[in-house]
């Protein structure tokens, strides 16, 4: 996962934490409940950019943490009812911005560790089959 329980504990008030997990009302957020949104969320975000990195990222970029987290918060208050207003606009931003990434528009969040110049994903292909047709070949038409 991008994000952690506790990263996901600090943007979220306490009464609220109980609010959209507890629903057994034990009086304890359900860390399972949390790891769950976190899971989704990943997967969310491993569908968009799986063509992009080899999965899992041993260190993933901070900036998938922030989405993973902010994803996983927008499935948590969405099971509330809460007004989603504002986080629909996050998480629509969001998706704008896995798209850009998928499409290679926009960097997956190098937080300056990786290399400085583009690596290919392949090899060029320099040789193939003789072409058929050649200005020698054509000459006269």
């Amino acid at each position: 996962m991008y994000a952690t329980v506790a990263q996901l504990k600090e943007v979220i008030t306490p009464r609220d934490l109980e609010l959209l997990t507890d629903f057994e009302r034990g009086g304890a957020p359900s860390d399972a409940r949390l790891e769950q949104a976190l899971a989704d969320a990943t997967a969310e975000i491993n569908s968009y950019i799986g063509k992009v990195v080899r999965r899992p990222l041993i260190d993933p970029p901070h900036i998938l943490t922030v989405i993973c987290r902010d994803l996983a918060m927008h499935r948590l208050y969405l099971n509330l009812g809460h007004d989603m207003t504002s986080l629909d606009k996050v998480r629509k931003n969001w998706i704008e911005t896995l798209k850009s990434m998928q499409s290679g528009e926009t960097s997956i969040g190098d937080d300056g560790d990786g290399p400085d110049q583009m690596i290919s994903p392949g090899v060029a292909m320099t040789d193939g089959p003789e072409r058929l047709f050649t200005r020698d070949r054509l000459r006269g038409y």
